[in-house]
Formats: structure tokens, C-alpha cells, sequence
């Protein structure tokens, strides 16, 4: 009896150090955010912004909070790390028309790429509103220090990589061998986008444009280039040919994906797989850099899940460039309706969390102790082999449609 007494005191002691060092942990570790930008709500980022080139955030799409956050995030980045990429999930054409945007103040552009993603979730108010700040903060900048840009992503409203190329080839004087392709570039460009001051009816206007019709034309294109590429470096600028250069190869990546769209799983591998070489390609130019990005939820693992490769993932391999430099940070939201939050890392943010954001740096799970840690959301590998920074939102908002 007395060692059946015993044990159960040891037990109890056990858990209420554990409990302690959990209490511990995450009120040490925590940092409340306001709304409104403050740097020094993020300092807990310090630690890791020398010894990393890549800052990413996870969310789940279509929530309102999730703009304030990225603005945010940017901010503190570029004013404490001299992050001066934002890495978009958008293709190469469409934040090639963002950046036109950022130069000039020009909103055509934004809403060229805007009213072509009508239906997603980046079809809203705060989308737009992210872009205008943007374009505000980088107003308030030297020039050389502005962010610009760089989309990684597939070029899902295919038909800007159309409009793009045009923009890059018209007038161009390629000879006789290419008239025919860059006529027919022009018409279907004339027929997509008409006027790009009004854009509001593109997606009428593609419906009969078919993505074969892209990826001949980066075919031709592509062949006349591998012949001729020291006249196109002659007529072309070093921008242009380098935006040529990117947006054919994301025009062939995204036709050949997309023929096999039916096959979720190789879908979503082959994106990954894209993803990270268009990275690849920036980073080769770019070098040594810092980069933020905001992306779904997925994209931003760093470790392989069910056998399914992220882009963080491939960040993180031993041939990559920036292998362990690279910091994940979770979105988590505290609503019902997102079960894809993980319950045992929700209920252990919600415990020591008394504001709208809370800012949470992880170590490992033993660090925070038993209860609802460690959190394990794929498998029995510690958390912080994922990301290693979390972010809850509470009573999240759905975005406003435009």
C-alpha cells in the first residue's frame, strides 16, 4: 500500500513539473500582437534572422487576418533582416503586372491580376488593400531598398503569361520565321485583355482560350530562342530577356502539370517539384538575399509528409542552397470550422494567449512539456522539424469579396 502511495505522489509530481515547465515555456516564449504594426512585437524572431536566408508563412486561404499578418511580418523583415524579396504564390507573369504596379502606382495592372483570380480566395478586399499598403510602405523607402515581387508558384490564370509575352515581344523585329507566332501571340492577347484598363470581364473573355494554346506558343517561341538567343539578348534589354526567360519556362511547367490535373497527388508533387526550381533559378541570380513568403498552409513544412514533398521540404535538402536556413511559421486559428488546426497545439496556445495574435517560438516538444505537447499534427517527429514558430488567430474572419 505504501509503495502504491508512493508512486502515485511521484506521478503527480511528474506531471505538475511538467505542467509548470510547460507554463514555463510558453509564457516565456509568447509575444502578443497588436493589429497595427509594432516591431517590437516580433523581437521573439530575433534569434534565427541572421543565421537564416528564408522566412515563410503558413495559413489557411481566405482569412481576413491573414493580410494583417503578412504586412506585419513583411515590415519586421525588411526593417530587422533587409528582406527585400517577397516570394508570392502566384506565377512569374502575374507578379511581373504586381510589380509594374509597385513602380508606377498604376492600378491597371493590380487589377488585371486581381480580376483574373475571381472565385479564389485572393479575389477580396483585403487582398487588394495588402498591395496598396505595399505600394505605400515602399513609397516611403529608398528605391533601391523596395520590395519587389518574385511569384514561384505555377501560373494558374495562364492566359497573363499570354498577355506577357505579348508585352515582352510586340514590335519586336524577331524575322520573318517568328511573324506568324507573334501575330497570333497579339490577336489572343487583343481577345483576352481588349482594354487593360477594364479588366472586369476577363474571365468571359478567356473561357474559349485553352491552355494548349499556351504551351504552343511557348514552344515555338521557345525553339526560335535556343537557335537565335544571341538576337533576342540584342533586341531585348537585360530585364526583358530575363523576364522572357523565366516566364517561358513557367508557361511549360505550368502546361505540362496542368495536362495532368486529374491526378491530385502527382498534381501536387509535380507543383512542389516547380515550385522549388523556380526558386532555384531566382536564387542563382540573386545569391544571398533574403526572402519572405507567405503561402498555404502545405508549402511551408519542412519535412516530408505521408511521402508528399513540399517546397519547404525541398528547401531543406541536402543539395539546396539554403538547407537549414530556412524558418517556417504555423498560422493556427482558433474557430471551429478550421479543422485542419491541429486540437493539441490549438488547446495549448488558447491556455497562455490573451490577445487576437499571439506569437509562440517552439523548441521541441519536450521543451514544452506533456498535456496537450507534444504536438504532433503528421507523425511522431518532433514539431519543430515542421516549423518552428506559431501564430494564433483567434475568432479568424472570412475575407470580404470584391
Amino acid at each position: 500500500m505504501k509503495k502504491f502511495i508512493f508512486l502515485f505522489l511521484l506521478v503527480l509530481t511528474i506531471s505538475a513539473c511538467s505542467n509548470v515547465e510547460k507554463a514555463d515555456y510558453l509564457n516565456i516564449n509568447k509575444s502578443e500582437l497588436k493589429s497595427s504594426y509594432d516591431s517590437s512585437d516580433y523581437d521573439k524572431l530575433k534569434d534565427d534572422l541572421k543565421t537564416n536566408t528564408i522566412f515563410l508563412a503558413g495559413e489557411i486561404h481566405g482569412i481576413k487576418e491573414n493580410y494583417t499578418l503578412r504586412m506585419n511580418l513583411l515590415r519586421f523583415l525588411k526593417e530587422n533582416a533587409d528582406v527585400k524579396y517577397y516570394l508570392a504564390e502566384m506565377g512569374y507573369s502575374s507578379s511581373s503586372y504586381i510589380n509594374k504596379y509597385l513602380s508606377t502606382g498604376d492600378e491597371k495592372y493590380l487589377f488585371l491580376v486581381t480580376n483574373s483570380i475571381v472565385g479564389s480566395y485572393d479575389y477580396s478586399i483585403e487582398d487588394v488593400e495588402f498591395w496598396r499598403s505595399l505600394y505605400k510602405y515602399n513609397s516611403s523607402i529608398l528605391e533601391k531598398e523596395k520590395i519587389k515581387v518574385i511569384g514561384l508558384d505555377l501560373e494558374h490564370q495562364y492566359w497573363i503569361s499570354i498577355i506577357h509575352l505579348n508585352d515582352i515581344l510586340k514590335n519586336k523585329e524577331l524575322g520573318p520565321n517568328m511573324t506568324v507566332v507573334l501575330k497570333e501571340l497579339n490577336r489572343l492577347t487583343s481577345y483576352i485583355c481588349p482594354d487593360i484598363n477594364n479588366t472586369e470581364n476577363i474571365l468571359k473573355n478567356v473561357q474559349g482560350i485553352k491552355i494548349s494554346y499556351l504551351k504552343k506558343i511557348t514552344e515555338n517561341i521557345n525553339k526560335d530562342l535556343e537557335k537565335r538567343k544571341f538576337l533576342y539578348k540584342k533586341i531585348l534589354n537585360k530585364q526583358e530577356f530575363r523576364d522572357l526567360e523565366l516566364t517561358l519556362s513557367n508557361s511549360r511547367d505550368t502546361a505540362r502539370i496542368y495536362s495532368n490535373i486529374d491526378d491530385n497527388r502527382s498534381f501536387n508533387c509535380e507543383r512542389e517539384k516547380s515550385i522549388y526550381n523556380n526558386f532555384l533559378k531566382v536564387y542563382n541570380e540573386l545569391g544571398s538575399s533574403k526572402y519572405f513568403g507567405q503561402w498555404g498552409g502545405f508549402h511551408i513544412l519542412q519535412k516530408s509528409r505521408y511521402d508528399e514533398d513540399s517546397f519547404a521540404s525541398y528547401l531543406n535538402l541536402k543539395d539546396s542552397p539554403v538547407r537549414k536556413k530556412v524558418v517556417s511559421i504555423k498560422f493556427v486559428y482558433d474557430n471551429s470550422k478550421h479543422k485542419t488546426t491541429n486540437r493539441k497545439l490549438l488547446n495549448a496556445f488558447k491556455e497562455y494567449s490573451n490577445s487576437k495574435f499571439t506569437l509562440y517560438k517552439l523548441k521541441n516538444s519536450d521543451s514544452i512539456g506533456d498535456g496537450p505537447c507534444p504536438i504532433n499534427d503528421y507523425d511522431p517527429s518532433d514539431i519543430t522539424e515542421y516549423f518552428q514558430y506559431g501564430i494564433l488567430i483567434r475568432d479568424p474572419k472570412k475575407v470580404t469579396a470584391l
